[in-house]
């Protein structure tokens, strides 16, 4: 399982689509702080935790549908549940 699991993380690693979303969450994140910091004075951690999560949620969804897809289009998924029984 381990080398599963390590075999996924390098394929990810070598993805432009993850390496896109990274940046992408991390250009929200600096966005959602400047603009509460703008609206308040101060940034609130809670409230911009909370209003990132929203962000957060929404970036994941899009990531898992397209690797799950991407793997189970290419069979990576099928050769695992072979290579694990």
């Amino acid at each position: 399982m381990y080398k599963l699991l390590k075999a996924g993380f390098y394929r990810l690693r070598k993805e432009l689509v993850f390496k896109l979303f990274i940046v992408s969450s991390i250009i929200v994140a600096i966005f959602i702080a400047k603009k509460d910091y703008k609206a308040w004075g101060q940034v609130g951690i809670n409230e911009a935790i909370v209003e990132f999560m929203i962000y957060i949620g929404f970036f994941i969804s899009i990531f898992v549908s397209i690797f799950v897809g991407k793997e189970h289009s290419e069979g990576i998924i099928r050769n695992k549940i072979i290579v694990r029984t």
